[in-house]
């Protein structure tokens, strides 16, 4: 399972990692712009047991890295280490036949979200995604658990012309926090 977020350089790291996988003899769901909680999801909807995300978090624009998830184990540390060397030492498998599928899991994770859980009462939610892939998802899971949702630069792109989406960043929720006072939301 391999979904990417929505960097500029995403695409092109997701292309390598795909054909990489595919080399390796490994069968690849692409799933493409998806937040790493719905790769997760993916992964464990479809019992694949193994998942990438293509993402760099919360780190500057420049930053790129994968959230690697293997027979369920999420790779850290010394494990991340033993690939690297595997790498280098040219000791992992290239048969190729690896086969590829595309698919959109978006409808199932909304819908498993809003099976579990409903708003008691209506409420109106901003949701600022700083033009991160979450925005691509977020407004319509909150939409389906019965918020009133602003979307605010929801748009994926990868260059953020609004904001980096760090929430971290105080900086980052200026707009946010304008917007709840100027929609009278009941939270952002």
């Amino acid at each position: 399972m391999v979904g990417r977020h929505g960097r500029l350089s995403f695409p092109d790291l997701s292309e390598a990692l795909i054909e990489g996988l595919r080399l390796a003899g490994r069968d690849v769901i692409d799933i493409g712009l998806a937040p790493t909680p719905v790769v997760y999801f993916a992964s464990y909807q479809l019992q694949t047991g193994s998942c990438v995300a293509v993402t760099g978090s919360h780190n500057p624009p420049d930053y790129n890295g994968f959230k690697i998830v293997l027979g369920g184990e999420t790779l850290s540390g010394e494990s991340i280490e033993d690939l690297y060397f595997r790498i280098v030492d040219g000791l992992l498998d290239r048969d190729g036949g690896g086969g590829l599928q595309s698919m959109d899991v978006a409808p199932d994770y909304v819908s498993r979200i809003a099976s579990d859980i409903q708003l008691e009462r209506p409420l109106k939610v901003v949701v600022d995604a700083g033009n991160g892939v979450a925005g691509g998802i977020a407004p319509q899971v909150l939409e389906a658990i019965g918020a009133e949702v602003i979307p605010l630069y929801c748009e994926v792109d990868g260059e953020y012309p609004n904001h980096h989406p760090d929430p971290s960043d105080p900086a980052s929720l200026e707009d946010l926090k304008h917007s709840v006072d100027k929609f009278n939301a009941d939270i952002g």
